[in-house]
């Protein structure tokens, strides 16, 4: 991934990690999160507290206190109930694992502290810890499709721009959107990638929406170099909907899936919306942390079922996870080329336990927006309306939509229904069977538009595009979904897929189906080896269920939940 060792690190500086123990009554975890999940189960929304959920899964109190006597000889401890974080100078983190750390650069400058060589934790622990996390893992990209188009590109006509009130006209959003300070969404950011206020004020005033300040920021923030993916994520959610407060979240570069889940796990307020627009191949998660993973014994699949666990944990608190299911189609971007006789899923978007977005273009452009922003008349900006939406395609978008079926995870019961008949179906162009699982959890869930979005980055606004757009814009609208809940019953919905699925087979008119497109493509173009799947009516592995009908969504809310007494 771009990354050069140097030389040692120096003994004094300081390293976070993370030490997972081995869980216990995960069946049971496991029961209570579907029943807090299942709108048709009574005890619906009934989340639980941090102290609540670790009492369950925590290892055996003398496990902790050994692994507790480990860390605690040289290195600061915060404890999450089945984990460990641990902060601790190089020089004793060398002591611990037995190891030695280095200085790595990357071509960009980043400069980051990382293991190399022997590793290993002391025998008497080793039937206690699981996975140790933030010592050999590098920073994963985000998925953004570099592909942007400038007004100038196009002096003669205007260039196309997606902007919220594309979305508000085609999802059938009721306007205003209300506030509820109590509502609260966030962007999740892995790789250095910071926000500029004045850059997210300055856009909604170009759109003429008063996106809301960011109130609350986890992590350490560098408004002076905001980062483009970043920027792209809180202006597509913070325009989606104004009417939530809206935090962002930025992870240390040392962090993944597993350390970011499990301290949001433990961090007492958290907001009940996050966005992630990061992946990589479900299969290959050890090639992210290669140290902790090989030289620990477990695998990819160990890695995912683990952080898996800690979704259902975050979704008993009562957070909904939306992820973007990515931009290289089926075959996913650790197989640009389609060499393998098999699709690589990628992850967090195939987890069972996240809502996974793809990517949709508009075809048959309209362009009559009511009360349009400036920008749009211009002539610079061509703002779309509507149109037919279709999946996104290589041809138009310069990537394709991530989509298809997880390789670790089974089928949650939430989609059997729907997916049984996808494939019953016959779909057209499907691929060989021996290239995907289609008795495991199939994704995204849902899509969204994917392709123009029009964002403001170093001071100038660009049409760009990924399911990067899609995930944040989505999660904008399970905002709006969500103040409606909180009207009705005083929670949030939480984990949202059984939610999604029941709305959908009782009002179909909930979701605008799309039956156009398809994934077989990866960022690196159409080769004729590569495989994929196509839409069709109903759900399908490019585009989910389809895109929201917001104001028939927010009918079926109001109808089917109710406050309990």
């Amino acid at each position: 991934m771009g990354w050069t060792r140097q030389s040692r690190a120096a003994s004094h500086q300081s390293v976070t990690f993370v030490v997972a123990m081995k869980q216990q009554n995960l069946d049971k975890l496991d029961s209570i999160f579907w029943a807090v999940s299942d709108p048709q189960h009574p005890e619906y929304q009934n989340f639980m507290t941090i102290d609540e959920i670790n009492a369950i899964v925590s290892p055996p109190a003398a496990d902790k206190q050994a692994v507790r006597e480990w860390l605690g000889a040289c290195a600061r401890i915060e404890d999450f109930g089945d984990a460990f974080k641990a902060t601790a100078t190089v020089q004793c983190t060398e002591t611990l694992f037995n190891t030695h750390l280095y200085e790595f650069t990357h071509s960009t400058g980043a400069r980051v502290v990382r293991q190399w060589g022997a590793y290993s934790v002391p025998s008497h622990l080793s039937h206690i810890i699981e996975l140790v996390e933030g010592l050999g893992n590098f920073p994963v990209p985000h998925l953004r499709k570099q592909a942007v188009k400038k007004a100038s590109d196009s002096p003669n006509a205007g260039t196309d721009a997606v902007i919220a009130q594309t979305l508000f006209s085609l999802y059938n959003v009721p306007l205003p959107v209300p506030y509820n300070p109590n509502a609260t969404q966030s962007t999740i950011q892995f790789d250095q990638q910071y926000f500029s206020q004045d850059e997210l004020t300055s856009y909604g005033n170009q759109v003429d929406i008063d996106v809301m300040q960011i109130a609350t920021v986890v992590g350490q923030n560098n408004p002076s170099q905001p980062g483009d993916e970043s920027q792209m994520d809180v202006e597509m959610m913070g325009s989606v909907n104004n009417g939530s407060t809206t935090w962002f979240w930025i992870e240390p570069t040392t962090s993944w899936l597993y350390l970011w889940s499990v301290q949001f796990m433990n961090t007492p307020e958290v907001p009940q919306i996050t966005s992630i627009s990061y992946g990589w191949s479900e299969m290959n998660e050890c090639d992210i942390n290669p140290t902790e993973c090989h030289k620990l014994g477990i695998n990819s699949q160990g890695y995912v079922t683990r952080t898996n666990n800690e979704f259902q944990k975050i979704g008993l608190r009562g957070t909904t996870i939306v992820a973007a299911s990515a931009d290289s189609g089926a075959n996913g971007r650790t197989d640009l080329n389609c060499t393998l006789t098999y699709l690589k899923p990628a992850f967090p978007a195939s987890s069972p336990f996240v809502t996974s977005v793809g990517a949709t273009q508009l075809n048959d452009q309209e362009y009559n927006l009511d009360d349009a922003p400036e920008l749009c008349e211009s002539g610079q900006w061509g703002c779309l309306s509507g149109g037919t939406e279709v999946a996104v395609s290589f041809q138009v978008a310069e990537f394709a939509s991530g989509g298809g079926f997880s390789v670790f995870s089974a089928m949650p019961s939430y989609q059997k229904a729907a997916v049984s008949g996808y494939l019953n179906s016959n779909p057209p162009h499907l691929p060989p069977m021996t290239y995907f699982n289609g008795t495991n959890r199939g994704y995204p869930d849902v899509a969204s538009l994917g392709h123009n979005c029009l964002v403001l980055e170093d001071s100038e606004l660009q049409a760009a595009g990924g399911t990067s757009c899609s995930a944040p814009s989505f999660a904008g609208i399970v905002g709006i979904l969500n103040q409606v809940s909180l009207q009705n019953t005083g929670k949030p919905l939480g984990f949202l897929n059984p939610l999604l699925y029941q709305m959908e087979a009782s009002n179909p008119e909930t979701f605008n189906d799309i039956t156009v497109g398809d994934n077989h493509c990866t960022e690196d173009g159409c080769k004729p080896r590569c495989k994929g799947f196509w839409c069709t009516k109903g759900w399908d592995p490019v585009t989910g269920l389809g895109s929201a009908n917001v104001g028939n969504m927010i009918d079926y809310i109001n109808n089917n939940l109710k406050r309990r007494s």
